[in-house]
């Protein structure tokens, strides 16, 4: 286990130099420094809670110096106090380095300067570990003594920690606050191309930790990616990085939904071949057919697919693994890796007793959408005569509760075993639904259907009610005697969950999968199968809030598509240093400081105009708005810029962190 020599944690000194005592910060696991990469323990941690000395021989102040250099390299240059003051510390630092003659009162007081009134959190948070450790260590701020090893600095954020594509989002919003639309969308484009799309369906966890919340509202953060999205769409300025084949080996991408298209996007950025092969006639997957035309117009949609097409992607549609190919059949083409990204296109049934998926008028969710979406598509939306239930509480739910009060000509109700407040859909989706008419049933458990003459005449239901908290604190449900009743309708929908393909693997493929059919990958996405990467559904499986699954499985995309340069380029799968260092954040709440918010004046949260409910009727016009430019400069004033800036120092050096130093 590591232990602490000496350092500074939330503005307590810690030093176990000279004696046998082994004194720690007390909500701090120190085992979460035992390695860095495998096998390279940190030497020095600094961030904005102090620093951790780990190994008493290392050079404290090289590591502040190379932190300062990031600090000074990153510094927007809007406020004089970090601006001016970042590139004088990082230099007599460097000073300190050579000769011991520092004036380190001069330089105590210009770290303390640039903390107090710099603008944002880099100079707010950057010169923290430099102010503790020469108000509480100056004796080791010694010239000599350096150790050669790793050394890594993420720039990031409690937003940014929240995305699972770790976009730099104070970035954009600066750009938009600046009025730069197309340098806010090309700062997301660097993640993944789905600029506009994931602008109108992510499910916000970024807002989630947003610290503008404990002043008033979170920053609308999706909006504002949306807003820059299709402002640089409208203008042509959302232009990705035309791509230029450069390499030889070619790649295989199958699966042309957001994880397959991000993948194929960010190989192609770093010159290879890719082809994409997609069972459907069309790219998008999943957010094409199953994310409603009322909440992601399709063309906003093909425009950012085409982004892949006009960078010299090809797409082979109509192409489904398992059916038209195998994995073995991509090698054979030459093909020098492939990455599979095919999601979990299934629907599941409810599983009733006496249940028959062949009735006419029951179906899965997913089937639904599909079914809806090309109707619209055609120009004729399908009718659904009569009330129909819709039966879950997910995203995927609401999707089908909303679409189906566009195409009924009766209620829509939805049934859902536990209460609104566990739907783990988003809240505004119940509130939007609601005002389409559709009937909600909380803590109402499915039991079976209701059929006369071959056809739906019902759904039977019965009251839950929820039971005593278990170990964990979460309470269960259980179902009332006595209150069954019936639901009548001629149609219903279950919207309780997905599921991979079985038929697109076999076990000729070589490929591990687990107990649910999704395929094992390791922390570099590789497959059991050398040369076979994959992400996203396929390896996680759904979950309850499907739109997280887009953004994660875009996060997973760019994860791997470095991890398959790297083995094509170096024969192997690299460590990846950004990655890495969000693991110690997550695992040992590292921006988690406890401290109050500045105080700043309340503003309100810029809402989004939407298309009257009495309008939404039998169309599927888009309901929700994009900001107007004024609205989106008053929404983008309110980011604070809560950047942190965390380093470390490792006894060896640190594979790819060069890599991961430019695209932190």
């Amino acid at each position: 286990m590591m232990k602490l020599a000496y350092g500074v944690w939330d503005g307590k000194p810690y030093d176990n130099r000279k004696g046998a005592a082994a004194a720690a910060p007390p909500n701090v696991d120190l085992e979460l420094f035992d390695h860095f990469n495998p096998g390279n323990p940190a030497d020095i941690f600094l961030s904005d809670r102090g620093f951790l000395v780990f190994n008493a021989n290392a050079s404290l102040l090289r590591a502040l110096f190379l932190h300062f250099r990031k600090v000074a390299s990153v510094s927007c240059g809007k406020c004089t106090p970090c601006r001016a003051g970042a590139p004088l510390i990082r230099d007599m630092l460097d000073q300190g380095l050579a000769r011991p003659d520092v004036d380190w009162k001069s330089l105590l007081n210009l770290a303390e300067q640039m903390a107090a009134t710099s603008l944002c959190g880099v100079g707010k948070t950057g010169p923290l570990p430099l102010i503790a450790a020469l108000r509480h260590f100056p004796e080791a701020l010694l010239p000599g003594g350096a150790r050669e090893g790793g050394f890594f600095t993420a720039i990031t954020a409690p937003c940014i920690e929240a995305c699972p594509g770790l976009v730099n989002i104070p970035r954009y919003i600066d750009y938009i606050r600046d009025g730069h639309d197309d340098l806010a969308a090309n700062t997301v484009l660097r993640h993944y191309p789905l600029v506009g799309s994931c602008g109108r369906v992510c499910v916000r966890s970024c807002e989630s930790a947003c610290r503008r919340g404990r002043v008033d509202q979170p920053i609308s953060i999706r909006n504002l990616k949306r807003y820059a999205a299709d402002s640089a769409l409208a203008s042509g300025m959302l232009k990705p990085t035309q791509g230029s084949t450069t390499k030889e080996d070619r790649v295989a991408v199958v699966g042309a939904g957001p994880v397959g298209i991000s993948c194929a996007y960010h190989l192609l950025e770093r010159g290879y071949p890719v082809d994409i092969y997609e069972a459907k006639a069309e790219a998008g997957g999943m957010i094409r057919y199953g994310i409603p035309i009322y909440r992601l117009p399709k063309d906003t949609l093909r425009e950012e697919t085409d982004i892949v097409a006009s960078m010299g992607g090809k797409f082979f549609y109509n192409q489904k693994m398992g059916r038209d190919f195998t994995v073995d059949d991509l090698f054979n083409k030459g093909y020098a890796a492939v990455f599979i990204g095919c999601g979990c296109p299934q629907g599941a049934y409810l599983g009733m007793d006496g249940e028959d998926t062949s009735l006419d008028g029951y179906e899965n969710g997913i089937g639904f959408l599909e079914r809806v979406y090309d109707g619209v598509e055609a120009g004729t939306p399908p009718v659904l005569e009569g009330d129909a239930v819709v039966v879950g509480g997910g995203n995927v739910a609401m999707d089908c509760c909303r679409a189906a009060a566009r195409v009924c000509t009766g209620t829509v109700h939805l049934a859902y075993r536990r209460t609104e407040a566990d739907a783990p859909c988003d809240k505004e989706e119940i509130v939007a639904a609601r005002e389409e008419g559709v009937q909600f049933h909380f803590l109402c458990g499915q039991k079976n259907l209701v059929v006369e003459k071959g056809q739906i005449t019902g759904l039977r239901v019965v009251d839950m009610e929820r039971t005593e908290p278990d170990a964990s604190g979460r309470r269960g449900v259980r179902p009332k005697e006595g209150t069954e009743h019936v639901i009548p309708c001629s149609h219903v929908i279950a919207a309780i969950g997905q599921k991979t393909d079985p038929n697109m693997l076999s076990d000729q493929d070589g490929i591990e999968r687990d107990k649910k059919g999704c395929i094992v990958i390791n922390a570099a996405h590789e497959t059991s199968r050398r040369g076979v990467f994959a992400g996203g559904d396929c390896t996680s499986g759904p979950r309850a809030k499907g739109p997280t699954t887009m953004i994660m499985g875009m996060g997973h995309a760019y994860f791997a598509a470095r991890s398959i340069d790297r083995f094509l380029s170096h024969e192997e799968v690299p460590f990846d240093s950004r990655w890495r260092m969000s693991e110690w954040i997550a695992q040992g709440k590292l921006l988690d400081d406890g401290k109050p918010v500045p105080l700043k004046k309340r503003r309100e949260r810029v809402s989004l105009h939407e298309l009257p409910a009495v309008e939404r009727d039998h169309n599927f016009r888009e309901v929700e708005q994009t900001m107007s430019m004024e609205e989106a400069w008053a929404e983008a004033a309110r980011c604070m810029r809560c950047y942190r800036v965390l380093s470390v120092v490792t006894a060896q050096s640190i594979p790819g962190a060069a890599v991961a130093k430019e695209e932190s």
